[in-house]
């Protein structure tokens, strides 16, 4: 019975991990840029969604649009940072993600009226339960991942319509060959800017959902969120990369639901919690480790192949 409730609940944060995993993608994948905003970015989005919840009396949904837009925000000052003032790519994301640390705490002071940097909210009238049922009872586990799942569909596929478009392209050309957009007289710093923004809204809206689903704001959820999601993205592009009719958002959103269980299965193993995060840093160590090796062996295997061409 532990192993099946961990495994449920395993899939739910995966699917809510999902949505900032499709964040990390964009900004490491496609701009080639390690945004370490997003450490910051996860929990604004939960306070911003929970206040407007509370304090602002907004449904459930227009709360999370609300945790998206004030994301972007923060992913466009990162990438401002780095376009219009020439600080780095890493420094960019590392001053974003101290200052919201102080902005979080602010938020988090008007939400509870005190210093405290937790909070807890019912079920009822907020979060799934306030969107789904009018009588405030409790989702079951098979709703809840139901929710989320349409939640991250409907994500994934606004997704892939943007890289469809002229956007998109310019986008993940930018990731690609940054010359070539400028020789397409192009701004690339821009279409930066405008993957930060995204990327980081993603994540903000995830930090949203997270607090929905948990129905708790914790002022320090985000720590540890850049190294989920980077392995989340790691993992499902590697499983999925000869895979022809998977599109990196479907393996990326794989990738998340199973790092999320592994994450998971570790409480069973340590249900204190004194070596969870070794147990963690040791996983992304070893996904790193595994992903290289795969990387090498796959060029050695194209370099037989074209020495016996």
């Amino acid at each position: 019975m532990l192993f099946l409730n961990t495994t449920v609940y395993g899939v739910e944060l995966g699917l809510c991990y999902a949505v900032i995993a499709l964040g990390m993608y964009i900004a490491y994948s496609v701009l080639d840029f390690p945004d370490l905003t997003t450490d910051g970015t996860f929990p604004l989005g939960g306070v911003v969604g929970t206040i407007l919840i509370y304090k602002g009396g907004f449904p459930p949904l227009l709360a999370l649009v609300g945790a998206f837009a004030a994301g972007m925000l923060m992913g466009a000052l990162t990438g401002v940072l780095h376009v219009k003032f020439n600080i780095s790519k890493l420094l960019s994301g590392i001053i974003v993600m101290t200052a919201l640390m102080s902005v979080t705490l602010a938020l988090t002071t008007v939400l509870t009226g005190t210093g405290f940097t937790t909070t807890n909210f019912s079920y009822t009238a907020y979060g799934f339960s306030g969107l789904f049922n009018s009588n405030g009872e409790v989702l079951s586990a098979g709703m809840i991942i139901l929710i989320l799942a349409a939640v991250v569909l409907v994500i994934k596929i606004l997704l892939d319509l943007f890289f469809k478009t002229k956007a998109g392209f310019m986008l993940k050309a930018t990731g690609n060959n940054e010359t070539l957009v400028t020789y397409l007289a192009k701004d690339s710093g821009f279409y930066k800017i405008l993957g930060l923004a995204i990327a980081n809204g993603l994540v903000a809206f995830g930090g949203g959902l997270y607090a929905q689903l948990t129905m708790n704001y914790d002022n320090t959820s985000g720590t540890g969120k850049v190294v989920l999601s980077l392995a989340s993205v790691i993992i499902g592009l590697a499983i999925f990369s000869k895979a022809k009719y998977v599109k990196p958002t479907t393996a990326v959103i794989v990738g998340a639901i199973i790092y999320s269980l592994c994450l998971n299965y570790f409480t069973i193993i340590d249900p204190n919690g004194t070596y969870l995060k070794i147990m963690n840093a040791a996983s992304f160590a070893l996904i790193l480790i595994a992903n290289n090796n795969i990387k090498k062996l796959r060029f050695m295997n194209r370099a037989k192949s074209c020495v016996k061409r």
